[in-house]
């Protein structure tokens, strides 16, 4: 009985652990005109850009976006430094573009997100792990 309770649970973690990670392939998924389109749209909703704004913010969004892509699949050199590097690129760029209170908000805005994904990655890489260490 026990034995029959064990494969049952076994399964049921085994279609648990695939259909997150399918959910994770999924999300990751997105085009970089997806992913620009969204950053674009927080961007008109919380910014007030004008049309001139919008257009040379979309504009570096999707680029930066491109060259995320190209970094994750060109498997060349250090990727976390790549990243870094496009990041500051589009950052600078950006604050080109924006008035300074509009890119204080940006930033804080940039700085929300950074903390949501340390959060979301340590609770992924680190949850079960610190549970049972204690």
């Amino acid at each position: 009985m026990q034995l029959k309770i064990f494969f049952k649970s076994t399964i049921l973690l085994a279609v648990l652990i695939s259909s997150s990670v399918v959910y994770a392939q999924q999300q990751q998924r997105k085009t970089p005109e997806e992913r620009a389109q969204n950053q674009i749209a927080w961007m008109q909703q919380n910014l007030n850009l004008t049309k001139d704004q919008n257009t040379k913010s979309y504009d570096i969004l999707i680029a930066h976006a491109r060259g995320m892509d190209q970094a994750r699949s060109s498997g060349t050199g250090n990727l976390r430094e790549q990243m870094q590097d496009l990041n500051v690129k589009k950052d600078n760029d950006i604050k080109l573009v924006l008035t300074p209170d509009q890119f204080q908000k940006y930033q804080q805005h940039e700085a929300e997100m950074k903390q949501q994904m340390q959060q979301r990655r340590g609770s992924q890489q680190g949850g079960g792990m610190q549970q049972g260490g204690q």
